[in-house]
């Protein structure tokens, strides 16, 4: 009998829950297939996650921050994805001094949410950086002419656009200065849990990588079921 994977047993949104055939290995390895499927689909439901952050730095305690981010690349086998997000954010303060998070992604149709957690490192002026800068369309770029700090208080509306051009999209020349304000942050699985949601029951499974584990293969990671 062929086993069941993800995406098989979720295409159709079943009513019954995928049963013994769908492996952990096989809804982990078609898990990050759909993340992948996302990068060529704006409208995939994946391609918009949740980045979850805290701010160790204040004084209170650390805060958990959220934000809806667009998912920029993926690269199952190193366990990376990528998001991006102007230099001077919060958000990179917050993960250059506790560089942790996770992304939390959700299909409403396929009722489906699945969750990655890791460290996170920032690439900003960098050729990593520049890779995924020359990558990005104008329409992209133009966020990062923002003339003023993302987040500052104001006392009426600002789109946060430089002056010119304003009315229409920067050519290459004109979006180069935006490349100082970018930066890629590249978040690296160390734990991944996919839930399914089901009027019969949910079911739930989780994936922990050790990457200071020694021998044999120590990226290979340690799955099992979880109670819902």
């Amino acid at each position: 009998m062929a086993v069941a994977t993800l995406r098989d047993v979720t295409r159709d949104r079943p009513a019954s829950p995928p049963g013994p055939d769908a492996t952990l290995a096989g809804i982990l390895s078609a898990a990050w297939r759909s993340l992948e499927d996302a990068l060529a689909d704006r409208h995939a439901e994946w391609r918009w996650p949740v980045l979850a952050s805290l701010d160790a730095r204040d004084p209170a305690g650390p805060l958990p921050h959220a934000r809806v981010v667009v998912l920029r690349a993926v690269d199952a086998a190193r366990r990376t994805l990528e998001v991006h997000s102007d230099v001077r954010a919060a958000k990179v303060a917050q993960l250059r001094a506790l560089p942790q998070a996770c992304l939390v992604f959700l299909d409403r149709r396929r009722e489906i949410q699945l969750r990655v957690l890791g460290p996170v490192a920032v690439y900003a002026g960098c050729e990593r950086a520049r890779r995924a800068w020359a990558a990005l369309p104008a329409s992209s770029r133009r966020g990062y002419l923002a003339p003023r700090v993302p987040g500052e208080a104001l006392g009426t509306p600002d789109p946060n656009l430089p002056a010119a051009p304003r009315d229409r999209l920067p050519d290459e020349r004109e979006s180069e200065p935006g490349f100082a304000n970018f930066a890629v942050l590249a978040l690296r699985a160390r734990r991944l849990e996919w839930l399914r949601l089901d009027r019969h029951g949910h079911e739930r499974m989780r994936a922990d990588w050790d990457d200071t584990a020694e021998g044999d293969d120590p990226g290979a990671p340690r799955l099992c079921w979880v109670r819902p």
